[in-house]
């Protein structure tokens, strides 16, 4: 449930279809939080809004925005670029990133230098453990009592946050226990059955507002921990698989700044472009019990995810 007329105003710009009006807004509004008044939610838009004047922004112009004005009354959600921007131009933008890197990453040799010395007992191999017990416990996930249920969900998960860099010093997630993971498994547990099964080659429109819409149960479900887009992209590339991890080797390696729509899109573009080479690459998880191969291949994220993780300059594993 949404706290603030802000937190409810970034649930309202998820679940609209861009563009979308003021009026679109308000109407979201009536439907879904009537207690609201008009005059309060119209004041957030404005400060929510990208290019809005820092004046009339106030106290929230530090913030992050929620939404850009795209033309009178016309917005898109807020993708870290401050000004308007017209679809076709994002479409070209696009187009023409993807080409430069369909050309100037080599795919095999970036995978195979993820891959180099791989063993059950290096660091990375906890993401292995992670994705298959999530995969192949999807119904258990989230019992009580049950041997591979909440506890094991909650280690398992927090084990792979920790070996992937998600319990520094700086985090949050440092301060707290396994425990405080299980409001975040019993999310995961009701997420659609659509993204369990979600990957690069379903990133049209409906499958990247799943990815959004999931993200944002993660992020209320791990408060009061203030949830950055790495963690919230670590833990669905650990559970479902459907998203690269926007960590800071991969939107380097990406040449993105945000995780946003747009990063999104290209992230399917990219995958379009090199669909046979990709697949190629799904490598098999290891098993935790017998360290050998299993019959679980990683997703397509998870292998673009490594292309550019290594690309953006990762210097070893």
């Amino acid at each position: 449930m949404a706290d603030t007329i802000w937190d409810r105003l970034e649930e309202c710009v998820q679940d609209l279809s861009e563009p979308f009006r003021a009026a679109e807004m308000v109407g979201w509004f009536r439907r879904n939080y009537p207690d609201v008044k008009e005059q309060s939610l119209r004041a957030h838009i404005q400060v929510a809004t990208s290019n809005a004047s820092a004046e009339s922004r106030s106290m929230f112009v530090n913030r992050r925005p929620l939404i850009t004005r795209i033309e009178h009354g016309l917005y898109r959600r807020f993708d870290g670029d401050p000004g308007p921007t017209q679809p076709n131009q994002i479409a070209t933008h696009d187009r023409r990133v993807m080409t430069q890197h369909a050309l100037g990453v080599d795919i095999e040799a970036t995978v195979d230098r993820y891959f180099h010395d791989r063993d059950p007992s290096a660091r990375y191999t906890s993401f292995d453990y992670c994705f298959n017990h999530f995969q192949q416990h999807r119904t258990e996930v989230a019992a009580w009592g049950e041997p591979t249920g909440m506890e094991v969900s909650c280690l398992q998960l927090g084990f792979y946050l920790a070996s992937w860099g998600m319990l520094r010093g700086s985090s949050g997630l440092l301060r707290r226990s396994a425990r405080h993971l299980v409001p975040l498994i019993e999310t995961l547990a009701d997420a659609p059955a659509e993204v369990w099964d979600l990957d690069l080659d379903g990133y049209d429109r409906d499958g990247i507002d799943l990815v959004l819409r999931t993200a944002l149960d993660v992020r209320r479900a791990l408060r009061p921990v203030e949830a950055s887009d790495t963690l919230v992209t670590k833990v669905m590339l650990g559970v479902f698989g459907c998203v690269p991890a926007f960590d800071t080797y991969f939107m380097k390696g990406f040449g993105v700044s945000t995780f946003s729509r747009r990063s999104l899109r290209r992230v399917g573009e990219f995958y379009r472009a090199n669909a046979s080479i990709i697949d190629q690459q799904r490598q098999p998880t290891l098993d935790f019990t017998t360290g050998q191969p299993t019959t679980r291949l990683y997703t397509r994220a998870k292998v673009v995810d490594m292309i550019f993780f290594i690309e953006g300059g990762y210097p070893q594993r």
